[in-house]
C-alpha cells in the first residue's frame, strides 16, 4: 500500500508540468482566432499585408507569383489600387480579373 501511495504522490506532483504547456497555448489561441476572424469577416486578401501562404490561395497565384507580389511591394511600396497588381511580373489582366472580388488594398 505504501508503494502505491508514493506512486500517486509522484504522479500528482508531476501534474502541473503537464498543464503548463496547455495554459500557454490557451493564451496564444485567442490572438490567432482574432486574426482568422478578421480575415473571414472581410473575406478578402489585402495584397499590401498578405503573407505568401495567403497570396497562394488566390486563383492562378503560385509560390513564384506570390513572391513576386511581396518583392514588388517591398521595392515599390504599398499598392495604391487593385489594378496595380498587373504591374507585378507574371501577373496579367486575366489573373487580376479572376481575383478582383477576392482582393483589397488598404
Amino acid at each position: 500500500m505504501r508503494k502505491n501511495s508514493l506512486s500517486i504522490i509522484m504522479l500528482l506532483s508531476a501534474l502541473p508540468l503537464f498543464t503548463l504547456p496547455s495554459q500557454a497555448a490557451d493564451k496564444v489561441v485567442p490572438k490567432q482566432a482574432t486574426t482568422v476572424a478578421a480575415k473571414q469577416e472581410s473575406g478578402k486578401v489585402d495584397i499590401n499585408t498578405a503573407t505568401l501562404a495567403e497570396l497562394t490561395n488566390l486563383k492562378g497565384i503560385g509560390d513564384k507569383k506570390a513572391q513576386a507580389i511581396v518583392d514588388y511591394r517591398e521595392k515599390q511600396g504599398k499598392f495604391t489600387s487593385v489594378d496595380q497588381l498587373v504591374d507585378v511580373n507574371g501577373i496579367g489582366p486575366a489573373t487580376l480579373e479572376a481575383n478582383r472580388d477576392m482582393i483589397i488594398v488598404k
